[in-house]
This record gives structure tokens, sequence and C-alpha cells, in this order.
């Protein structure tokens, strides 16, 4: 008996009405029901861009648009998959045939079709940042520098120098004025290594990540034919956090639109805090000036925060001159007034944000939903001391606990060494430091000096240096100088002055050719030599680092749950995010903002618009802090004035979006 067998079409999947009336606000529905043409969608903190792009998608999809012709940009790949995840929720799987991902990602798949018209093979090879760094260690040892007696910048640094003129179009010697100056004798070398650099990745068939837009640009710049057809690809191109885009991104994006020009670009001008990465705050303020015919729209509506909270974000952004003017409108219930937190100093407010924190969390405020932000790591030092102290476990976001990062581990080291000279981990970590000492030659120096009652004192014994290879006998002889310093009585007595003698004699130089971000780490060196003269002597500023559990890695890193525990987090890395309760810690003149950023009012608008983001991150609860005294090395204790963020709030006639507490002790 025959028998038929029907199969189900998994491939496609049924029609489906989208209810946009029941689904979007009506700035949503605008621009999801928009044409098509150029718009820019400016989208403020919390007003549902991730729902709004993913429903224009959708309704694309929804009105004939073939899937395979929609391009959506996007700078993580994660919000990638948050928004085709969603478009296929409401379509089915006919919604994974649009083109979505991250500019490199998509520069890939773009560049395997057309490689070998680029000069590369189809197959070639795709360098991470350790593959990069590897292969540029190799090309600056494989020639000779013109100036050999000055010290040649590492590797990490040359790539990240090299990968700011290729996404800024900065010049070389600009950039490294501003960011490398004691390698500016070095800058012929350095272009010609780059010129070498290029050239070997071409003949090995590896590109790195820059390479990957820059060869977009060049496909769409040098090359016609091609060009037309990766623009005839796409009916519509879609652009999420348009405001971080570079120079280079913005190119290619006005390259890919020229002949259709369906672009719809997203993002908020407001939130643009990433100049720093190379990001052109002006792409979204000029992008009017490129597309004379585009149509603006304003997501304004918010879904996260309390009108208490928005006001004051509303109020504190409206200062910033060149912006596109827009209002928040919070769509949730009323919360308590935002709190501005006068502490006399930095140790009072870290015991006000410990204390609020675990009073919060006995009002079912999960420690998760609790973010404690702030403008540089290094102001959260005394904060990580505190809450390790109270048990109280958090995490750093995207970054290394204070006591963690290597500079800090590597000072400390030297501090450990002196006060215990058994300590072999802490010799190890020192003596490494010296160029040409290797682990092996750090085990022998160690056994030979630890021979010795004083091993400090046996430092001077000539025997000591002919253990070290003849390279590393110079770089071996300047540190054993610092270290028998170290050990002497009068300098072990001021824990501060001891770290300072590191830095000076040794560290900041060292830190200088070591790291692409050595300002920053030498300005944190200095914030521990100043906590340090509040300990005493080494031993004593040991002891009570061990004591707070930063040395010996007992510190709090688990709550009763896996996942309990405070976020720390600078401003820039929390972006994007949202918590019940937020602190911002110190809002006081010179340190949120910067000192620099008030000599440049482009830079002062910008950390206006960190505050701004920093305060849109809280959904109810919000407390400002702001010290009043801070110790400083060169003038002792001195008093702060309030931010400037906080002072042009108390200056306009509506009274302070803010209730103002003053902390008592018991």
């Amino acid at each position: 008996m025959a028998r038929t067998y029907t199969l189900r079409d998994t491939g496609s999947s049924p029609r489906r009405t989208l209810d946009l009336e029941a689904r979007l606000n009506p700035q949503q529905r605008q621009v999801v029901e928009a044409p098509g043409g150029p718009m820019l969608v400016i989208a403020g903190a919390g007003t549902g861009k991730t729902h709004t792009i993913t429903w224009r998608v959708a309704r694309l999809i929804e009105d004939g648009v073939a899937p395979e012709r929609i391009l959506l940009l996007t700078f993580t790949n994660r919000a990638a998959r948050e928004m085709l995840g969603r478009v296929e929720d409401l379509l089915g799987v006919r919604a994974r045939a649009v083109w979505g991902g991250t500019f490199h990602g998509i520069a890939r798949r773009l560049l395997r079709e057309h490689a070998t018209s680029l000069g590369y093979p189809e197959n070639f090879t795709i360098l991470d940042s350790e593959d990069a760094a590897s292969l540029m260690k190799a090309c600056i040892h494989a020639r000779t520098p013109r100036r050999s007696d000055l010290r040649f910048p590492r590797a990490e640094l040359v790539l990240r120098l090299f990968s700011a003129t290729i996404n800024t179009g900065r010049p070389l010697g600009d950039l490294l004025l501003d960011q490398a100056p004691q390698f500016e004798p070095h800058l012929e070398d350095l272009e010609t290594l780059h010129a070498e650099f290029t050239a070997r990745k071409v003949e090995l068939g590896m590109v790195d990540f820059d390479d990957l837009l820059l060869l977009w640009a060049r496909l769409l710049d040098e090359h016609p034919e091609l060009a037309t057809r990766a623009r005839q690809r796409f009916d519509h191109v879609l652009v999420d956090e348009y405001q971080d885009t570079n120079r280079l991104q913005a190119h290619i994006i006005d390259e890919m639109v020229r002949d259709h020009r369906n672009l719809a670009v997203v993002g908020d001008d407001a939130q643009s805090i990433y100049a720093f990465r190379g990001a052109e705050y002006t792409n979204i303020l000029r992008f009017e000036e490129r597309y004379p015919d585009a149509t603006r729209y304003l997501l304004e509506i918010n879904y996260r925060s309390s009108p208490e909270v928005l006001d004051l974000a509303n109020r504190s952004i409206a200062h910033n001159a060149r912006q596109f003017p827009k209002t928040l409108r919070s769509e949730q219930p009323h919360g308590p007034t935002p709190a501005l937190v006068e502490c006399t100093d930095e140790h009072q407010q870290s015991q006000f944000v410990a204390q609020r924190i675990l009073e919060l969390r006995d009002e079912d405020i999960p420690l998760e939903r609790i973010a404690v932000l702030y403008r540089a790591h290094r102001h959260a030092m005394e904060l990580q001391l505190e809450l390790s102290r109270r048990n109280i476990p958090f995490i750093v976001r995207s970054g290394m606990r204070f006591f963690e990062q290597r500079h800090i581990k590597d000072v400390l080291a030297f501090l450990r060494w002196v006060e215990n000279p058994r300590d072999e981990l802490a010799f190890r970590r020192v003596a490494t430091l010296a160029e040409g000492v290797g682990d092996r030659t750090a085990e022998k120096l160690f056994l030979f000096l630890s021979a010795f009652d004083d091993p400090a004192a046996a430092l001077a014994d000539p025997r000591v240096e002919r253990i070290v290879p003849s390279r590393g006998r110079r770089p071996w002889r300047n540190l054993s100088a610092v270290l028998q310093h170290l050990a002497t009585p009068l300098v072990r007595s001021q824990a501060s002055a001891a770290i300072d003698h590191v830095r000076d004699a040794f560290y900041d130089a060292w830190a200088r050719q070591a790291f692409d971000s050595s300002t920053n780490r030498i300005t944190e060196l200095q914030t521990l030599a100043a906590y340090a003269e509040q300990h005493g002597d080494v031993a004593e500023f040991l002891d009570n680092l061990s004591l707070a559990g930063v040395l010996t890695g007992e510190d709090a890193t688990a709550g009763p749950r896996a996942d309990e525990y405070v976020v720390l987090s600078s401003i820039h890395q929390a972006k994007g995010l949202e918590f019940n309760a937020v602190f911002v810690l110190w809002l006081a003149e010179d340190r949120f903002p910067s000192a620099r950023a008030l000599l440049n009012e482009d830079d002062l608008e910008e950390e206006r618009r960190l505050f701004y983001v920093a305060v849109t991150r809280a959904q109810r609860d919000l407390y400002l802090t702001r010290p009043m005294i801070a110790w400083e090395r060169e003038h002792g204790r001195v008093v702060l004035r309030p931010s400037p963020f906080l002072r042009e709030l108390t200056r306009e006639p509506s009274p302070p979006p803010w209730e103002r507490w003053t902390l008592a002790s018991d």
C-alpha cells in the first residue's frame, strides 16, 4: 500500500503582520515606517534604540525588501546578534539572510570575495592583536633603528600608533607628539617600519583588523567595478551607534550608499564619549551637511530612568552648545530625588558608598543591580579597599582591580622584597624587569642572594653581576642600585618615599617604553604613593594592604550567590548598561571633569557628555558624591571646589535637581 509523506518547508516562514501600533510609540513608529533616503535618528538614552532598529529591519522585509539586500552595521557582535535575533523572532528564519555584523566582520565577508584584486589570497589570514604584535616584533628585530642610541618603542605601542593614524587620518608625527613624545626622534624609523610591516603582511597573505577597514575603503575608492558591485549588493544600510564612528568608517558608509542613499544612522550625540579611541564626534553633528535631504527623527521617550533622574540629566546636557537639542521624557513612575552627598574626604566617600550599598541590599536591590561609576580607575582605589574590608563582593567591569594591575604589582614587588628578601616571587618579578634578565637568570640570582644573611646587602657583591648575561648587565646594575637604596632604613621608614624612588629611579622610564598607556599608569602610581603617605613605613603599608586582602588574594570575590557582586566601572565601560542604583564618585574640580578638559571647550563638552552617560545609567536611585577635601602631595590637605557640572546646575533659576545629604558620624 502506497503512502504519501509531506515534508514541511523549514527554509521559509509564513508572512507575519507586524503590529506597529501596539509595539511602538509614535516616535519609534515614524522611524520604522519611513520610506527610505537619508535618515538621522537621534536616540536618547533608554529610548528603545535597539527595539526601533529591529522593527525597521523587520518592516523593510515585510514591505518586500529582500533580507540579503539589507546591511546592518554595529560596533559589537553582541549587538548584531541581539538585533538580528529579534528580527527573526518577528519574521522567522527568512530574516537570517540579513547582512548584519561589526564593521570588521562585514569587511571580512566582502574582502573574501575580492581579495585577489587587492593583492591578497582568498584564504588570507586575519591576525588577532597578539599575532599582530608578534609579527611587529619580528619586523622591529629585523632592522636597526637609525638612532640606535635611543630605545625603540615596543611593538604594542607601535601598533597602536599605526592604528590611530589609519583610523583618524592624522599624520604619524602628530600622534607621536601627542601620545608618545619621547619617541619623536624615531619618527623616520617608524614611518619606514610602517611600510615594511605592511609589505610583510602582504607577503605572508595576512591582514590585521585595521587592514580590513583600509582594504574595504580601497576597494570602494580604487576599483570602480568592484565598488559598484559592493554598493549594488544592498538596497538599505543601517548603522548603529553612529556617534562612535571614526573618519574611515564614515567614509566607507558614505561610499556604500552613494547610489541609492537609503541610509539610516542611529545614535546619540549626547553619548559621544570615545574621542580618545578615534571616534569623530563631527560625523553625527555634520551628517545633515553631507546629506542635506536627510530627515531627522528624535527618540525622546525614556523607558529606563525615573523622571527625577532624567530631570538632572536633561538640565546638565543642556549646557552643551554643540548638540541636537532634545528632552528625554520618562515612562517610569516617580522615584527618589537624586542625592548630592558631601563627604569630608575620599575615606568618608568610601565609607558612605559601602554602607549605602549594604542598606540598598537590605531594601531588596541585588548587589549586581548596583554600580559605582568613576572618571578614572584610580578614583576607586580607596573604595576597593573599603569594600574588601567589609567583605562586600565586587567586580571591576572590563578592567582589573586597582591592586591587580601589572604596574601596581610591579612597584609593590620592590617594597615586598626589601621588606622580606626571602620573598622569591617578589624578587623574580622585579629582576625580570631588567632587560636581558629572564626567569632562569632571576632564579640563579635569588639562589645566590639567599645564601647570605642579608640578601639586600649582598647585591653589592661583584659576583652577583657575573650571573647576569652580558647584554643585561647594565640594566641589572641600574635595577640593583634601586633595590640597594630602597633597603636603607631611611627610605624604608616612609612607604611613599620608597614608591617615589622606584618611580623616579627606574619604573617611570621603564613604563614609558613598555606600555601604550604609560601616562595613566604613572598617574595611578602617583595615586598609590599619595595613599601610602597615610600609612607610615613600608612594613605598615604592606601590612595594611594584606589585611585588606589585596596582596593575599583573599579579597571578596563572591557573595552568597555566584552572581552577587557590586559592579565597579569607569563610565566609558558602563555605556549601554543600566542599574537600579548608581553612585558617581569624585564630582570635584580637576577630578571630574579632568583638569585638562577645563582648558578646552570641546573637551569640557565631552566630559559633560560623560557625566550625562553616568547619570542615565540609573533607573531610580542616584547618588552623586563630592569629597570636599583631598590630600595632595605638593600642598597637603586642600579644599576642593564642586565639579563645574554641579556648580552650573546650582546657578540656574530652578532649584537644584538633587537633595543635599550631609554626613554625620555616630
